[in-house]
């Protein structure tokens, strides 16, 4: 019964949420003169990525999902800028006040035209400027996370979107957008998050929140015992898909929380647990050996 009701409780939650995001254009190492440009990139883009209807169903603000999104300006000549973005966003816990990660990304390929004063506007069906498809596919990618964290698999619908921002941008002159390029970029990204060999990773992320965040309140041993489950279903996957994208992200994002679980309440067996880490994870190690 308890199950029951937190899954429709949170499939309700999640599929109205919308955002609260907090965008920072950070211009410090362009040599310019004028930052009035600067400044007003920023206010549109908050406009733009908080305004936007990207769901159908607006909520208050308590249900908004939190995310920030730094852009560091690199060079800026003639309305094109090359940036990198770091871009981070959680979601409450059940039951707590603790908001946990889900997203912790860095893309160095952030890079777009655009005019000061332009109009952000975004196109569901057809082409948009560089600008405009890259806050919106990370929008996507977001509450595609997110949605897979209360519903198994419940971010399809958000992830076939981001897929078609990627499509409709292979013609981009920007880098970030193709196959062909490095494989930590924005195709690689939403195809790992949307091909069967990755499901694991989607199963994984929907067990460690859903079954086992949400009932550490009432229920701490089954949820630590479902989240080492779901490290060990991440094992399995980066055994037979080594060096993964969707794990390295996952464990960019979790790292510090996985040694928080396992560091305090009631005591659990960690050995397999923190030899799973170490295989899946060994640029943590030192976090992993906090681990006790």
């Amino acid at each position: 019964m308890h199950k029951l009701l937190l899954f429709v409780l949170f499939s309700c939650f999640s599929f109205a949420q919308v955002l609260n995001c907090k965008v920072s254009v950070n211009a410090d190492l362009v040599d310019q003169t004028n930052s009035q440009i600067f400044e007003t990139l920023e206010r549109e883009l908050n406009e733009f990525v908080n305004a936007t209807s990207w769901v159908d169903i607006r909520t208050e603000d308590y249900n908004k999902i939190n995310c920030t999104m730094l852009i560091t300006i690199e060079n800026y000549v003639n309305n094109e800028f090359q940036a990198n973005l770091q871009l981070q966003s959680s979601r409450p816990v059940f039951g707590s006040t603790y908001a946990t990660p889900l997203l912790n990304r860095k893309d160095d390929d952030f890079n777009f035209s655009y005019q000061e004063f332009e109009s952000l506007n975004f196109n569901p069906n057809g082409t948009n400027t560089s600008l405009v498809s890259l806050i919106s596919y990370y929008v996507f990618v977001i509450l595609g996370v997110d949605a897979d964290s209360f519903v198994l698999f419940g971010g399809d619908p958000y992830y076939e979107q981001a897929r078609k921002i990627v499509d409709l941008s292979q013609a981009n002159r920007f880098s970030g957008w193709k196959q062909s390029e490095k494989k930590t970029n924005r195709y690689w990204l939403i195809d790992q998050l949307t091909t069967n060999p990755f499901s694991l990773f989607r199963q994984a992320i929907y067990d460690y929140h859903l079954n086992g965040l949400d009932v550490m309140v009432n229920f701490p041993e089954v949820g630590k015992q479902t989240i080492s489950k779901s490290i060990s279903a991440l094992k399995r996957l980066s055994e037979s898909r080594p060096n993964s994208l969707v794990v390295q992200l996952f464990f960019d994002t979790k790292s510090d929380e996985v040694v928080q679980i396992f560091s305090g309440g009631p005591s659990f067996e960690t050995s397999q647990l923190r030899e799973d880490l170490n295989r899946i994870a060994p640029f943590f190690s030192a976090k992993w050996a906090e681990i006790r």
